[in-house]
């Protein structure tokens, strides 16, 4: 009996039974009680603890049902787990204490992707579980679709009816982890159907470099679409190239945040049209998120031939840890995307997919998102503010939408590797922007308070302008 000589709390929420089972089981792991070993009878344990022998009964039931003991007739209860043969628990790595340290207090960072996690709706995001669980959901322990749960794409279509302006069905969206995910569903899919090596794809000069990156990886040929003077994308350059897939963010050209207007849309259009093998991807990332006027209505809104892919994600509306993306085929791809990819099953859990098509259906999306629209655009009109003092030595671009705006240093002499030196010795963080020889580099402000927007462009400022 010495071994099971454990101090139950009466004066604590965790039930009696639980405590019980909880010491049973660790010291089943410490091998304080080993393979073979027997437990008291109930009865007896009962009174050596002074509780009831329900108590003790509900413990060795749950024991039982973990496989850590069996009951023998006649003889009573004896350990039946091998704690070394398990795979031992290795304790959760500690963070180095100064790795993630509080933005105000040490380190300023102007990452143009991070968002603002303060202000997420966790207990909603939670309910939305809860709902799940209280519902009969065996059907979601099976695989199922492998474009994804029906479920979220049915609030997928609705999401983009009523914000993008797009028209379409749950059976043209494919759910993915990641714009990389899709990218690479896009470039097997079309390996099968334009085998020929003259396929070429494009994107912006200073587009997403992941996509670059996997582009090369695949090694496909591509050309980068360069900037006109305003800013735009040369359209006349894309014309006299040999050009199949035009990768383009329309609502939100980096690096200076310019809005393809509705007349080089339809040109884009008309692009696409001209072959059957053109193609448009549009990204649409931070569309939601501007600041003047209505969201702009989407690329593939206008699109009557079905030429343009969309791709959304999820990362900076709701969380980049949650990686869910989407993407919308035209009808005249899904079926070949069926007949060759259709041996790839989504690669987010069903239960995590259902969470969010719950959170979307209870209306609980739709309200973070206009709050967080409030919200960013106060941290864009305050970070402009700030600003305005310096207009004769920096001008900014990228204002009316996104998490960040582009800077640019006028009269500066100073090459970029010594500005960054300089920032990083006052523990600021800046992110360059590479464009003509420019002095550019991205300032992001999603996820910082008016605190540390205020030190750190204070501190920002008195390195990168001389007087």
């Amino acid at each position: 009996m010495q071994k099971i000589a454990y101090h139950l709390d009466k004066n604590i929420k965790l039930p009696l039974y639980e405590q019980l089972y909880q010491k049973i089981r660790l010291a089943i792991h410490q091998q304080e009680l080993r393979i073979g070993d027997r437990l008291p009878s109930k009865r007896k344990l009962c009174q050596y603890l002074h509780i009831s022998q329900n108590t003790v009964e509900n413990a060795y039931a749950q024991l039982i049902a973990e496989g850590y003991i069996e009951s023998q007739a006649r003889r009573g209860f004896y350990v039946c787990y091998q704690a070394e043969l398990a795979f031992p628990k290795s304790p959760i790595p500690q963070q180095n204490r100064h790795q993630n340290l509080p933005l105000n207090n040490k380190q300023i960072d102007f990452n143009p992707n991070r968002i603002d996690t303060r202000h997420f709706p966790f207990q909603q995001w939670k309910k939305c579980g809860q709902i799940l669980y209280q519902i009969s959901q065996q059907d979601l322990l099976n695989l199922n679709d492998p474009q994804g749960d029906l479920a979220l794409r049915q609030q997928i279509v609705h999401y983009l009816s009523a914000s993008r302006g797009i028209n379409c069905q749950a059976e043209h969206i494919i759910i993915g982890a990641g714009f990389e995910y899709c990218i690479q569903h896009l470039i097997l899919l079309f390996n099968r159907l334009y085998p020929q090596p003259s396929f070429n794809y494009a994107m912006e000069d200073y587009g997403y470099p992941k996509v670059e990156k996997i582009l090369t990886l695949y090694q496909k040929n591509m050309i980068k679409l360069p900037l006109n003077q305003q800013h735009q994308l040369d359209l006349t350059f894309l014309a006299k190239q040999q050009i199949n897939i035009a990768y383009i963010t329309p609502s939100n050209l980096y690096p200076f945040g310019e809005i393809i207007p509705i007349s080089q849309r339809q040109t884009l259009l008309e692009w696409a049209n001209k072959q059957s093998d053109r193609f448009i991807i549009e990204d649409d990332y931070d569309s939601e998120f501007r600041y003047k006027g209505k969201p702009i209505p989407a690329l593939k809104s206008l699109d009557q031939h079905n030429k343009v892919i969309y791709l959304g994600s999820f990362s900076k509306l709701l969380m980049p840890s949650l990686r869910v993306t989407f993407m919308v085929l035209p009808p005249q791809l899904l079926a070949f995307y069926q007949q060759y990819c259709a041996c790839f099953h989504c690669p987010i859990s069903r239960f995590e997919q259902q969470r969010l098509a719950t959170f979307i259906q209870e209306g609980y999306f739709e309200k973070h998102i206009h709050r967080m629209r409030k919200i960013y655009r106060k941290k864009m009109e305050f970070l402009c503010q700030l600003l305005a003092p310096y207009k004769k030595h920096i001008r900014y671009y990228g204002e009316n939408s996104g998490f960040h705006l582009l800077i640019e240093l006028l009269n500066e002499s100073r090459s970029m590797d010594e500005l960054l030196f300089l920032t990083k010795q006052k523990n600021i963080i800046i992110y360059p922007v590479y464009y003509k020889k420019r002095k550019l580099f991205s300032l992001g402000f999603g996820h910082l308070s008016d605190k540390s927007l205020i030190e750190g462009i204070n501190h920002l400022l008195k390195i990168l302008i001389k007087e």
